[in-house]
């Protein structure tokens, strides 16, 4: 009887080592994964001239937004659509050369916001650097789920925060293209080096209701 409880519990602490063993894998991997993710975004994060597309995504709407991003000045649209919304909704935002210009538009309805008035800048590239401080990246490691998977024409990991919230970051850049928080979702392609002083356009303001 002895010799059998023995060799129940042999088998019961080979089954516990190879748990553990598992589990030490696994989260090196993740460990190594997110490391190399951050790694790579510290190459974009500096980044002030790129070209953002963003579109986000309920069950009821869908925001587009496009951003012009130059150094210090940036031209911004966001669009917003709705099957409760007949009429048009959106805000253009410019900033150049110090002088700001906001124009929120409802249907008929335009007004334009200047300079002081204009408290919205010009969306960052979201990227895993903000994970690179201890204090996120050690439960990243641990409470996510990292599988493999391909997202706007990228190869990418998805990372699993949580049930509600995940996260798809491209391989080679460790930008985030995708999120995924309950039910909503956004997605961003972004164009790196290509904006000109030309393309951050002054926006007409002629037939909108001044706000100074």
């Amino acid at each position: 009887m002895e010799k059998k409880k023995m060799k129940l519990w042999k088998k019961i602490l080979l089954v516990v080592l190879a748990l553990i063993v598992v589990f030490a894998i696994i989260t090196l991997r993740k460990y190594i994964i997110i490391t190399n993710l951050i790694s790579a975004s510290k190459n974009y994060v500096g980044k002030t001239n790129f070209i953002v597309d963003t579109y986000g995504l309920t069950n009821d709407s869908v925001t587009l937004t496009k951003i012009y991003n130059k150094d210090e000045n940036f031209l911004s649209t966001h669009k917003t659509y709705s099957n409760n919304i007949t009429e048009i909704r959106s805000l253009t935002v410019y900033n150049k050369d110090n002088e700001k210009i906001g124009i929120i538009e409802s249907g008929e309805d335009k007004i334009a916001l200047l300079n002081g008035n204009i408290a919205i800048g010009a969306t960052g590239i979201n990227t895993m650097s903000e994970f690179d401080d201890i204090k996120f990246k050690i439960p990243l490691v641990f409470t996510s789920k990292i599988t493999t998977e391909e997202c706007n024409n990228k190869e990418c990991y998805l990372i699993e925060l949580s049930k509600d919230y995940k996260i798809w970051v491209e391989k080679e850049t460790g930008i985030i293209v995708r999120e995924m928080d309950i039910g909503y979702i956004t997605n961003r392609t972004y164009i790196f080096d290509v904006v000109k002083d030309e393309d951050i356009i002054k926006p007409d303001i002629s037939d909108c209701v001044i706000q100074e």
